[in-house]
């Protein structure tokens, strides 16, 4: 049976502990005073303009989101640094008495109280701390109105990309962080306390371990699929054409079945995890997740850059008729235009006066000289187009305008 070799743990000096403290508190003071200043001129402000319950809205929202997200993440560690330490096994093997492990395990335990309660604050509270920076999302969330618009892919409100897909990316990116700092949390537990030993070829997991670290994954790879479904709607502020905003061509029909498939995929991934609780191996995961992988790299990256590449850029025009017809439509309504412009066909010839004769045209020495012969903004374009395979001159992209003097008069 392996013994556990005595190890000393460091203690510090009642002097030591008394100048912690006493720092601690200074820079609690120094801190925190400066806050409360700031908070009571803002609230004196917000009075004096008549605005003091926009005050109060943002404040309980800051408050609440604080405690919530302090709540969950450090609640969450909470209970995953307890529930591997309850799981811990009983007999730890060590390798002799200046072994690290068995040093830094001694050092926990000796400290259980302080490290099981201490690390969970610090992580709540700089939680806390990020998540009440972003109470503009939550409020906006929850005052949402609909525009009375809807989208021509997904007929959805233009309310929901507006308002409520950013706060369900806000909540989905706290729930990613949380379980992976769960996960880290409890790797990093169940290798001090032996659950995971790494000695001989393939190392040993015990069973503990690896039921709690494949449920942290497989719920990992399940927000996976729930983002690959948030994804889709993202897809109409695609930036992959350069001509105009929104989806493409390649978007609606390579990326947006991509995003449906690696759901699938990450869903089939998420119950593989979940299998492997009730199995002695982590071989059925492990192949989910390399399908996962090869999966976004083929389906969800290849896959539209052929598509791309050989199909719509021969053919650019014909392509993007439909995302460029929807572009035009979304612009005129988002500036009000959409029944406001009058189309009149126009045949070539001014409304007013009619045409100049040659004759008259010769005599207007003051105006036609002046006429520009070649449009500045086209002819760097139209010159290196025309001359691509024996352009052995170039104009800049931003061409000068300058009059001359010829023969006595400026040109």
């Amino acid at each position: 049976m392996a013994v556990r070799p005595p190890v000393g743990t460091p203690t510090l000096s009642r002097r030591t502990r008394i100048l912690l403290i006493t720092a601690g508190i200074l820079l609690v003071v120094v801190l925190g005073g400066s806050r409360l200043v700031e908070f009571y001129v803002d609230w004196l402000w917000f009075g004096e303009v008549g605005y003091q319950g926009v005050f109060t809205t943002v404040l309980v929202t800051r408050v609440v989101q604080f405690i919530l997200g302090a709540a969950l993440l450090g609640g969450a560690v909470a209970l995953i640094l307890w529930l591997a330490y309850r799981t811990r096994p009983v007999f730890v093997p060590v390798s002799g008495p200046e072994d690290p492990v068995a040093r830094y395990r001694t050092v926990v335990i000796s400290r259980l109280r302080l490290f099981a309660i201490g690390i969970p604050v610090i992580v709540g509270m700089i939680a806390g701390l990020a998540a009440q920076g972003d109470w503009q999302t939550t409020q906006l969330f929850l005052n949402s109105t609909d525009f009375g618009v809807t989208d021509p892919e997904f007929g959805s409100d233009v309310a929901f990309y507006a308002f409520q897909l950013p706060f369900y990316r806000w909540i989905l990116s706290w729930l990613f962080l949380t379980i992976a700092v769960c996960f880290i949390a409890a790797l990093i537990m169940h290798y001090l306390f032996g659950g995971i030993r790494l000695a001989g070829r393939s190392g040993q997991v015990s069973t503990a371990a690896r039921a709690q670290l494949a449920i942290l994954a497989g719920t990992f790879v399940l927000l996976k699929a729930f983002a690959y479904y948030l994804d889709r709607y993202e897809l109409l502020f695609s930036q992959r054409s350069p001509n105009f905003t929104g989806a493409t061509y390649t978007d609606l029909n390579a990326v947006l079945p991509a995003k449906l498939i690696l759901l699938f995929i990450s869903i089939i991934c998420a119950a593989a995890f979940f299998v492997a609780v009730f199995r002695r191996n982590l071989q059925l995961p492990a192949i989910a997740l390399v399908l996962l992988v090869l999966s976004s790299i083929l389906v969800g990256a290849a896959w539209p850059a052929v598509l791309e590449q050989f199909v719509v850029k021969p053919n650019a025009n014909e392509r993007e008729a439909i995302p460029i017809s929807r572009n035009i439509e979304a612009t005129r309504q988002a500036y009000g235009l959409d029944n406001r412009v009058e189309i009149k066909s126009y045949d070539g010839k001014p409304a007013g006066p009619p045409e100049a004769v040659p004759a008259a045209v010769l005599a207007d020495t003051a105006t036609v000289p002046n006429i520009r012969l070649l449009d500045p903004s086209r002819l760097s374009k139209t010159f290196t187009q025309q001359c691509a395979r024996k352009n052995f001159f170039g104009f800049p992209e931003k061409l000068d305008i300058d009059r001359y003097t010829v023969k006595g008069s400026k040109q």
